[in-house]
């Protein structure tokens, strides 16, 4: 399985990661306001990508792990969407 950890992650970044993502791309955080779950995105033309998290607010670590994903999305490309956001909510 292909999974990243962010580092450095406050939970005003990854609230707002979560509304981005959604507001974007219409990523759905389930359950919406835990820390652990998944992530689901139906990609139109393309598919359904479908991630696990896992926020760990005293350590600022944020891991995300691709359980499903059309074949022509590489998880680097997914985790690098992940990356922008997070820079982009650090950056307000």
């Amino acid at each position: 399985m292909d999974c990243r950890t962010f580092n450095g992650v406050t939970p005003a970044i990854f609230e707002c990661v979560k509304e981005v993502s959604l507001r974007d791309h219409g990523t759905k955080y389930d359950p919406p306001r835990d820390n652990k779950g998944t992530a689901t995105t139906d990609v139109r033309g393309i598919g359904i990508i479908v991630l696990s998290f896992d926020f760990d607010p005293n350590t600022g670590s944020l891991t995300y792990c691709v359980t499903s994903k059309p074949w022509i999305v590489p998880a680097s490309a997914i985790f690098d969407g992940i990356g922008e956001t997070i820079n982009g909510c650090r950056k307000g």
